[in-house]
């Protein structure tokens, strides 16, 4: 279950109805929060969203795409292409950095992306409709993974297939993403819209590789 279901289901369940359950089963504490599973002090468990063992066993031929990633270290957003995911956010950040290597966004096109796209900086590498092997690749090539979200994230995916190639994680301190990052650990946590702290969590990567080796 995606947390969000439970979400919904829990908002329509009378009272009654939710002390009939004998145990609630949320994929991050923010979504136990969030379906006032905490302030009710239902039974709950949290059992987050988990990712198979065989998630990176090349399916397919992937070459075509792989061969348009770029050629040197590069840094990795995927997910859907909108504000919500903080593209926007990535994408000042970004444009604030000095020499830093290419950044590749691979997702799906969303309404906003017509007018978040007209702000790309130079050595932006945009990628759609990749397949999962394909992505799970990229993944393992890149140095750094970001998902800077500034909307609500129950216990996003990419994070976890990043995190399973030993790819070091920037990410926004918001949902269920602290329950997946330990911040100084295996990545590093931001203020949610905040393109400076992001800004200065991709340097602090970039200028220390031992760092992102022991992270990852």
């Amino acid at each position: 279950a995606k947390g969000i279901p439970i979400v919904l289901a829990n908002r329509v369940m009378r009272l009654a109805e939710r002390h009939a359950v004998d145990m609630f089963l949320p994929v991050s504490q923010a979504v136990a929060i969030g379906s006032d599973l905490v302030g009710r002090r239902l039974p709950f468990q949290i059992i987050h969203n988990f990712i198979p063992d065989d998630i990176g066993v090349p399916q397919g031929d992937s070459g075509s795409y792989l061969a348009q990633l770029p050629a040197q270290d590069y840094l990795l957003f995927v997910g859907a292409l909108n504000r919500q995911k903080g593209v926007d956010v990535l994408l000042r950040a970004y444009a604030g950095l000095t020499n830093a290597p290419p950044l590749v966004l691979i997702g799906y096109e969303s309404p906003e992306w017509l007018m978040l796209s007209g702000d790309c900086p130079a050595n932006v590498f945009v990628f759609k409709n990749w397949p999962r092997s394909a992505v799970m690749e990229a993944w393992r090539r890149s140095i750094v993974a970001l998902l800077p979200s500034v909307g609500p994230e129950s216990c996003p995916t990419a994070v976890m297939e990043a995190m399973s190639t030993g790819c070091p994680v920037v990410a926004s301190r918001i949902g269920g993403l602290p329950d997946l990052v330990a911040d100084g650990e295996t990545g590093l946590l931001v203020q949610p819209g905040d393109s400076s702290a992001l800004r200065n969590a991709i340097e602090r990567l970039l200028a220390n590789p031992d760092l992102r080796r022991s992270m990852g």
